[in-house]
């Protein structure tokens, strides 16, 4: 025989190699793919489910379907290309509990062939990497490396694109919006897509995608003034028409901003009333609950700045639980496929994202907006992107609960109560947790006042009221039926809670009288909008629960090393004083104290810290925090930052 036609060696041998393989390895055959043979390991990957041999992998894994695995699996056995991917997220109901596990997959298919060359099936080789993906990720999410590295990775256009969109978008009460952002990988500078989403007084939100041709500064320069005329329309009131004629007269007058694409819609949050026109760009989706999804009907114009006819204005209706997507063509354009069938395919898998039963104990976030979007982008990357793509979700919200109406005792333990149930509100609404960190050691100062100076002592309470309107200003609200009285304690701590309220809220109104004292605090809220690459790192799906638990009071030592947790306000900082001085033995042993799990540092807590660095701690105090957290700029606004470590 020749070396080729060489036997692999005895049937029970190479079964049993086969068997034991640590990979998980599949065989295919035939264009609907059956099972042909599966491993021990793939059989353990999906639960170890029966009769799965001779039956189509759809039948056999059939929560897989929209997650473009299959999809995969049909362009190998077409093309007769081998493909491979690595670290990709699967979500697989391996319990049979009717809730999807995730994991990360390293893949190879590889097409098979009978004896004239034509393709037979496919051999499928998959290599776990669940637990690389997840130290990988650890450690991002610990040194902020994966911003560092897409910074660097970027030149200097991407820069100014990212300054040119919008940091973030507005916390509604009635919709509930998310964005993402992705760069083309084959490109290293910045293309045109831009986006938008305006809140309006009447409760009516404005959400915008639009698409300049080309990449680097002149595109990302048009894409801000195309933005900032859009803006500008909206705000003095113009129509889903009259922005798309202001938009057309701009490109008119720029070159590189002819053939321009823009699509708006328009949302009456109180009654659903949807608007919508375009310019050539791609028709937004709307989904509903059971899978249901549907293009929102209406040819669009022509291009901007080209002459073309005026756009139509079309209206539809939102349902409360309806979500509609607005997207850049970069996320279902592919070479050699028509945009009918890029549609087609949108539908299919936006419909299985907001479907799939997801385990809490997945990476992905809790929100099915957030979902939508980071998911999205990530499962069409599978396939690579040639342009920038941008992903614009709403979600029109039924009856949400209404924002807290407190009246508590003036004591210390009342401030506890008063900040779970505005984290608990302010989580519901989607906040994030620097956004919710800062909103509450404003408003903790103000209620610290209220316990602190209002009553000197004697019995009292306070009102505490949260508002959030129709343009994403969150209004928080103390009143006291007291008078203020100063801190019996050196001047030079005083004021350091109004520096501490001013510095953390956008406005602050003071108001005092014989009847008491009301403080009102402002805040803008907005969601943050990740731009970067395709690859999508959610924050964990328990985090927005685990932000509006309050965390309860804890001093672990360690010698003379502290790690507090919880919050340091008036209830509790008689008891961190206490635990320094002991493990400073009186003053001879440094003392280190990482705030790293402090929700709240009250200016209470910072006159503590300086008594502590002036005299309790003679031989030094060192203080941890996470950099970019509300603990670190309230340290760094009150004279703390030297005892930084």
């Amino acid at each position: 025989m020749t070396e080729q036609q060489q036997p692999a060696g005895e049937a029970a041998g190479v079964i049993q190699a086969f068997e034991q393989m640590p990979a998980v390895l599949w065989a295919f055959e035939g264009p609907q793919h059956r099972v042909v043979a599966a491993n021990r390991a793939a059989r353990a990957s999906i639960g170890d489910r029966a009769g799965i041999i001779g039956r189509p992998i759809r039948e056999v894994i059939p929560e897989m379907a929209g997650q473009q695995i299959f999809e995969m699996i049909d362009q190998v056995y077409a093309s007769g290309q081998p493909v491979s991917h690595a670290d990709r997220r699967v979500l697989v109901d391996r319990d049979g509990d009717g809730h999807l596990e995730e994991d990360f997959y390293t893949y190879t298919f590889l097409p098979t062939r009978d004896g004239d060359g034509a393709v037979t099936g496919m051999v499928v080789h998959i290599v776990e990497t669940t637990r690389w993906v997840r130290q990988r990720q650890a450690a991002e999410a610990r040194a902020d490396d994966s911003e560092r590295r897409y910074q660097q990775a970027r030149d200097v256009v991407l820069s100014l694109q990212r300054s040119l969109l919008p940091h973030g978008v507005p916390v509604l009460p009635r919709m509930r919006l998310a964005a993402r952002y992705s760069v083309a990988g084959a490109e290293a500078a910045a293309g045109g897509d831009w986006f938008d989403a305006v809140a309006l007084p009447d409760g009516r939100v404005a959400l915008l995608v639009g698409d300049v041709t080309g990449h680097g500064p002149e595109a990302a320069a048009v894409m801000g003034q195309l933005r900032a005329v859009a803006l500008q329309a909206l705000i003095d009131g113009a129509g889903v028409l009259d922005v798309l004629g202001r938009l057309d007269t701009i490109a008119g007058h720029i070159a590189a901003a002819e053939g321009a694409t823009v699509g708006i819609v328009l949302v009456d949050t109180h009654t659903g009333t949807l608007e919508y026109a375009s310019r050539a760009h791609p028709s937004p989706l709307v989904l509903g609950p059971g899978g249901a999804a549907r293009f929102l009907p209406g040819a669009a114009a022509g291009p901007l700045g080209v002459g073309s006819k005026p756009a139509r204005l079309h209206v539809d209706r939102l349902h409360p639980g309806e979500f509609v997507v607005l997207y850049s063509d970069g996320l279902i354009e592919r070479a050699g496929r028509g945009l009918d069938a890029g549609r087609a395919e949108l539908a299919t898998v936006a419909a299985a994202i907001l479907s799939e039963p997801v385990s809490p104990h997945t990476s992905l976030p809790a929100l099915a907006v957030d979902r939508l979007c980071g998911l999205l982008i990530e499962r069409f990357a599978w396939a690579g992107y040639q342009d920038d793509v941008t992903v614009l979700a709403a979600e029109l919200l039924a009856d949400q609960p209404p924002p807290p109406r407190l009246r508590l005792p003036a004591r210390p333990d009342s401030l506890a109560v008063a900040r779970a149930a505005i984290n608990t509100w302010l989580a519901g609404l989607g906040v994030s947790p620097s956004q919710v960190g800062a909103v509450q050691h404003a408003l903790g100062e103000a209620l610290g006042n209220a316990v602190e100076h209002a009553y000197g002592g004697g019995p009292g309470d306070f009102a505490v009221t949260v508002d959030l309107d129709e343009q994403g200003v969150l209004r928080s609200t103390v009143t006291d039926r007291g008078r203020w009285r100063p801190v019996p304690a050196d001047p030079q701590y005083r004021g350091r809670g109004m520096l501490m309220m001013r510095a953390l809220s956008d406005h602050v109104e003071v108001v005092t009288g014989e009847r008491g004292t009301t403080v009102t605090l402002t805040h803008r809220l907005r969601r943050p909008v990740e731009v970067g690459a395709a690859t999508t790192r959610f924050e964990a799906a328990g985090e927005a629960a685990e932000q509006a638990r309050e965390v309860p009071f804890r001093i672990e030592t360690g010698g003379p090393a502290l790690r507090v947790a919880g919050a340091i306000d008036a209830a509790t900082v008689d008891q961190l004083e206490r635990a320094v001085r002991q493990a400073g033995r009186g003053g001879v042993v440094p003392v280190t104290l990482d705030l790293t799990e402090v929700t709240l540092l009250s200016s209470v807590g910072v006159r503590l810290l300086h008594r502590l660095d002036a005299a309790a701690v003679p031989a030094g105090l060192r203080l941890t925090a996470p950099a970019g957290g509300a603990v670190h700029q309230v340290l760094t606004l009150t004279g703390l930052a030297d005892l930084l470590a």
